[in-house]
């Protein structure tokens, strides 16, 4: 029980720390940094597209070089970007992936034997390469434009190509109780663990965590009223207002003409 707690309120400071990290590294002069968030959320979401229409290994790792140079430019740490990436594209998808590899699920010629019968095929490792490429590209684009733009204005950029404000609106909502719980959870802990003396027994772990949940869950349909009136007090009649103001510069037509052209090669290149 100790250790969960313990892990628990770790995992909760990571989170308000990526935050804080994110917002940080927003507020840098990078390449990202530089371009308007509409011309950022669409040219990724493009990026992000095109890259997974990629079905040869070389096309694919010269997206993720690609992606590589633009966290580098955008002044985000590199260490921690593919650190970050790489556990969900590589380790998480490959742990997915690895049953199709074998030959019950994708005949083809031998690559590494476990027996007689059973082995890892080329096909399956290749196609499985393939995807585990594609996730660490996608996700690499998403984790840049993340970190290079602030959540508002990336909501901001979304309302800016007319998109239903319900869906928006849900975000938006979703974002702020997110975090609210994530503190109430915090305190919640915090204060359990200040007030530990020895060791708590599983069968008291266990009745702690479910009446945490349970509190949680009546916390939150109180919240739901207060919140809303609160936000409506203070302005809020379905628009989420924001202080930046969105506006294109040469660096935006730079950008769009230099990935035209990089996608132009690629494609004429034919890998």
């Amino acid at each position: 029980m100790d250790r969960f707690l313990e892990k628990t309120i770790q995992g909760i400071y990571g989170i308000f720390e990526d935050l804080f990290y994110s917002d940080e590294i927003a507020a840098k002069k990078g390449l990202m940094q530089s371009l308007d968030p509409r011309v950022k959320l669409l040219s990724i979401l493009l990026l992000i597209v095109i890259a997974n229409f990629g079905k040869s290994i070389l096309f694919l790792s010269v997206f993720a070089i690609y992606t590589v140079v633009l966290a580098f430019l955008s002044k985000i740490p590199l260490k921690a970007y593919i650190k970050r990436v790489a556990v969900i594209s590589i380790i998480f998808t490959g742990i997915i992936l690895l049953p199709s590899t074998f030959n019950f699920f994708e005949k083809g010629s031998p690559l590494i034997y476990f027996g007689k019968n059973l082995y890892i095929t080329k096909e399956g490792a290749l196609a499985s390469l393939t995807l585990m490429m594609r996730s660490f590209v996608s996700l690499s684009f998403v984790y840049i434009l993340s970190l290079s733009t602030k959540w508002t204005d990336i909501l901001k950029a979304f309302r800016s190509f007319h998109l239903p404000q319900v869906f928006t609106t849900t975000l938006e909502m979703a974002f702020r109780y997110i975090f609210l719980f994530l503190e109430v959870s915090l305190n919640t802990f915090l204060a359990r663990k200040s007030r530990n003396v020895g060791k708590i027994k599983g069968k008291d772990g266990r009745k702690f965590v479910a009446s945490v949940i349970g509190s949680i869950l009546i916390r939150s349909n109180e919240l739901t009223e207060e919140v809303y009136k609160a936000m409506v007090s203070r302005g809020y009649r379905g628009e989420y207002k924001t202080f930046s103001s969105f506006k294109m510069t040469p660096w935006d037509y730079i950008w769009i003409s230099s990935n035209l052209i990089f996608i132009i090669a690629l494609f004429n290149a034919k890998l």
